[in-house]
């Protein structure tokens, strides 16, 4: 699949940087260097940065930095990444017009998943730095040795669920190395520390502005005594993660790419359904209706994958007697063709700007939730209540599906199907805080969604066969092997249709009233 044009920005550009960094006290004086290098003229610069991570300060604990900042000659995202001997890797994405802090560059996002994974990112912290530079030459040649940089810096760590809100402000000396060799760093430092300037503690500014917040965040331990709207926060945080994190995969269609964005899409409407006492009603729906949009065009892409892969076994498994005509040559062609034109569907929804508002709706949902006036409860005290009412739904719609027959049957079965991913997906969030009791749950809902689902592409399979043999006719080709094909899913449902019964049965027997708190 082309790549869209939402992905269009230049790739990152690498530099290795060499830097140390030196506390300051307010009003302190910094010692004459002229003995060591040329002292340029001052320059001061005012440069705002917004530092970028996950919920759970993921990066940070990485020594990871991921920033977008203005101002100054280095106006870009950048993105830094430890190493040995004390440099650091940085990667520089120019900035667009149309930038936001919530949407990270695709470049930069894949080299986040290769350190911490698909870690939902939002903005942590915003830094307001008043920058004096004079850069340190050498007085012989005019080689630009290093840059002193003497920062005051002013840092809010972001309000975010479960982490307070704060603002601090210190000043400190960078010193980072141009053309300058380590020795030359070394004697900066020692004439610093000889005017009693130390190195800083902290490793970064941004570590500074956030304070104990990560290792907080580290060292919380889920349980059911959480209020429920943070354990559903983590859990939409890890699906948000995943549709920003695959964006470039899906972008390019890379194997499994569309089928996990698409299940992350469904798995947020789903705990948004279950959950949306907990917010905002008109908000609540918004989401899931641009949700919805974003997850019927990856649909489109996955169920034309699933059917074309589906309907190539089972013809390669029928006997060669029952293969009449060049069945094999149409369905690879018209199904290659109906699957690339729902790939070219889902370019066109990432590079459309509903796209986009959808993924910044999705960062301001994990940093400032649309809460509903009564939000709180802790998780013993509200979650169950919530997944048994999705639980009865599915058992409506089960009854109703028992009281049908034919097409009606199975549309009704289909609804039951997407009733019942609702139910597991609520389960899954809760098992953080549950443990094994909600993790079994789930997976007894999984086997109800596994078997409903086998038929429904069933379902699905007998449409596709039926277009195929239209178009066949036209041709003048032998219809007869579609036919065939048709009885196989005809005779898949038959099959499926009590084991889908008893694993209904069993999941509704295990329900949440026994998981305990």
């Amino acid at each position: 699949m082309p790549e869209s044009s939402a992905s269009a920005s230049p790739g990152p550009h690498q530099q290795t940087e060499t830097e140390r960094k030196f506390a300051l006290l307010p009003g302190a004086e910094v010692p004459d260097l002229s003995g060591l290098a040329a002292v340029g003229e001052p320059v001061v610069l005012d440069l705002s940065a917004t530092y970028i991570d996950s919920p759970t300060y993921e990066l940070n604990r990485a020594r990871i930095t991921l920033r977008r900042r203005t101002g100054g000659t280095d106006a870009a995202w950048h993105l830094k990444l430890p190493a040995e001997d004390g440099a650091r890797t940085e990667l520089h994405v120019p900035l667009e017009p149309t930038d936001d802090p919530m949407l990270v560059p695709r470049g930069l996002r894949s080299v986040v998943n290769e350190r911490v994974g698909t870690v939902a990112l939002v903005p942590v912290a915003l830094l307001e730095t008043r920058r004096t530079v004079r850069v340190l030459s050498d007085a012989a040649t005019g080689k630009r040795l290093a840059e002193l940089a003497d920062d005051t810096v002013t840092a809010t760590r972001l309000a975010l669920p479960g982490t307070a809100g704060r603002s601090t402000t210190w000043r400190e000396l960078e010193v980072e190395l141009l053309e300058g060799d380590v020795a030359f760093l070394d004697a900066v430092t020692e004439k610093l520390q000889w005017a009693g300037i130390v190195p800083s503690q902290s490793p970064s500014k941004v570590s500074q502005a956030l304070g104990d917040a990560p290792a907080a965040a580290a060292a919380r331990q889920p349980s059911t005594q959480d209020e429920l709207v943070e354990t559903v926060l983590r859990a939409l945080a890890t699906h948000v993660g995943v549709l920003q994190g695959r964006e470039e995969a899906v972008a390019v269609d890379a194997p499994d790419a569309v089928h996990k964005a698409r299940v992350a899409s469904r798995r947020l409407r789903s705990i948004l359904r279950v959950f949306r006492d907990l917010f905002d009603a008109d908000a609540v729906q918004d989401l899931r209706d641009e949700l919805q949009w974003y997850a019927t065009e990856l649909g489109h892409a996955r169920d034309a994958e699933v059917q074309k892969a589906r309907l190539l076994d089972q013809l390669d498994s029928l006997p060669s007697e029952s293969v009449v005509g060049p069945v094999r040559a149409r369905m690879e062609t018209e199904l290659e063709a109906t699957h690339q034109a729902a790939l070219a569907g889902v370019a066109a929804c990432l590079a459309d700007d509903r796209y986009r508002a959808l993924m910044i709706s999705l960062g301001r949902w994990l940093s400032d939730p649309p809460l509903a006036p009564d939000a709180g409860g802790t998780v013993a005290e509200r979650a169950v209540e919530l997944v048994d009412k999705a639980i009865t739904k599915v058992r409506r719609a089960h009854a109703e599906a028992e009281a049908s027959q034919g097409e009606e049957q199975l549309a009704a079965l289909h609804e039951v199907r997407k009733k019942a991913k609702i139910v597991r997906y609520a389960c899954e969030a809760l098992v953080p805080a549950y443990g094994e009791s909600a993790a079994s749950s789930a997976r007894d809902w999984e086997a109800v969604t596994e078997v409903f689902g086998e038929m429904n592409d069933a379902v699905v399979a007998r449409a596709r066969l039926l277009a195929l043999a239209e178009a066949a006719t036209a041709a003048d080709e032998p219809t007869f092997t579609y036919g065939v094909l048709f009885g196989t899913q005809m005779g898949n449902l038959d099959r499926d249709l009590p084991e889908a019964r008893a694993a209904l049965k069993r999941a509704v027997r295990h329900g949440p009233d026994s998981w305990g708190d």
